[in-house]
């Protein structure tokens, strides 16, 4: 598992003002409504992700996460119907200032020596949440 800041590359993913998308991190992204509902199924798994929000028109949530692993086609395409989406490697997400103003804040910042929740789990907990709540 990655756990912020506990190796040297570690400790520079949330150092500055971006991470990069790639062997490090990723991110998924998800509207705040259905993101809320994923939020609560990984605190139900005892897993916590760093959290941006982006307040600007779009409401979006994006979930910081361990570096992607394969996925089956059929599980691609899952995220495509619940409008969830990624980044492709090498993009550069950046993060909130730290007083909280502009168009991005955290809605959980990342924790020193905590595990960022492996990709696959955030994977499974949107599908969940999208099995529960219907089309959001």
């Amino acid at each position: 598992m990655t756990a912020v800041a506990n190796t040297r590359s570690e400790v520079q993913l949330f150092a500055g003002d971006h991470i990069v998308v790639g062997d490090t991190a990723d991110a998924l992204i998800m509207r705040a409504g259905f993101a809320a509902e994923v939020n609560g199924i990984l605190t139900r798994c005892l897993l916590r992700a760093p959290i941006i929000l982006s307040v600007g028109r779009h409401r979006e949530w994006i979930f910081i996460t361990q570096a992607r692993t394969q996925l089956r086609p059929a599980t691609w395409a899952d995220l495509v119907r619940i409008q969830v989406g990624w980044l492709p490697v090498g993009t550069v997400i950046p993060l909130p200032d730290a007083g909280g103003a502009g168009e991005r804040r955290w809605l959980q910042r990342p924790v020193f020596g905590e595990c960022l929740p492996p990709w696959t789990a955030v994977v499974s907990a949107a599908r969940s949440a999208s099995s529960v709540c219907g089309s959001w």
